[in-house]
């Protein structure tokens, strides 16, 4: 069974990463391991009376995830480490865990996506597909996932996050919504040279974008409504404005890292830092299924 760690802290962070960890893990089939990581003084302790200190730091906090994620079995791990990115880390890569799932900072806006320090430190490498709740999302009256949001440029990543949002809405019976933003001409990449003017190269992107989009259409199968989004501005910006009325946001990491690692680009780090609905960061170079969501179908239908 595919894997899902929920990072859980005492505060509504960790409510809203609870919601979405476990509004995942059911429609992945997942199992999600709940994981409280207290920064402990680095200093050496006894074994017995470390084990007995976290056992009471989270016993409460276990409670509350037990009885949130009611029918989902979830397993508790707390862990003493000053650094909670790194025990999330280690968790995940020792699970082969598909996705890592945390809450935004209190000092972001309601409803929007602004991961702390421990999101952007697991955003900056983690070994898997990184999920980040917005503020507040714990308390939304409506979390269905009616339309998956793919942010869509025709990279290898953007392929990679359209063939997640396919399985996604397939298991969802949700709509897809290809999101492509054209950025305004500007002086890099030889602009300053053309002898075009600043409308023929905005209508050449027009042109361009368009086609990127028209080729993702056609890769969606037919049992899957999808609707394209061609919109101006700064990609980052518009494209987190865009997913206003999307469930999940699903994006790609950075062109260029390591393989099999989330990284964020420019575009990615805007997006998640103002976006209005739960944001997933697909690790470079995973495959097209990084979640594995048709080996958690194939199991359905056996099952079935």
């Amino acid at each position: 069974m595919s894997k899902i760690v929920i990072g859980l802290v005492d505060s509504e962070q960790g409510q809203d990463a609870l919601a979405l960890g476990g509004q995942l893990a059911q429609k992945l089939g997942a199992e999600p391991i709940v994981v409280c990581a207290l920064p402990y003084p680095a200093r050496t302790l006894a074994s017995a009376p470390l084990e007995e200190a976290l056992e009471q730091d989270t016993k409460d906090l276990f409670a509350l995830a037990r009885r949130q994620l009611d029918g989902l079995e979830p397993e508790v791990r707390a862990a003493a480490d000053r650094s909670p990115a790194r025990s999330l880390y280690g968790i995940a890569e020792a699970e082969d865990a598909v996705a890592i799932v945390v809450g935004s900072t209190h000092r972001g806006p309601l409803g929007h996506v602004l991961p702390g320090s421990v999101g952007a430190n697991l955003l900056s490498g983690a070994p898997c597909a990184v999920a980040v709740a917005p503020r507040g999302y714990a308390r939304r009256d409506d979390r269905r996932m009616l339309r998956i949001g793919i942010a869509f440029d025709g990279s290898a990543e953007s392929w990679a996050a359209l063939e997640t949002g396919i399985g996604f809405a397939r298991r969802l019976r949700a709509g897809l919504v290809l999101i492509a933003a054209i950025a305004p001409p500007g002086y890099g990449h030889g602009e300053a040279l053309s002898v075009l003017s600043v409308e023929q190269v905005h209508t050449a992107r027009q042109a361009e974008t368009r086609r990127v989009l028209d080729l993702g259409l056609d890769r969606v199968p037919a049992d899957v409504t999808a609707d394209p989004r061609l919109i101006n501005g700064e990609p980052g910006a518009a494209l987190a404005e865009a997913a206003v009325d999307v469930g999940l946001l699903v994006v790609g990491s950075r062109r260029y890292g390591p393989l099999r690692r989330t990284l964020l680009g420019s575009v990615s780090t805007a997006v998640i830092r103002r976006a209005p609905c739960p944001v997933l960061v697909l690790p470079r170079g995973a495959g097209v299924d990084p979640l594995r969501l048709d080996a958690t179908a194939t199991r359905s239908q056996a099952g079935a």
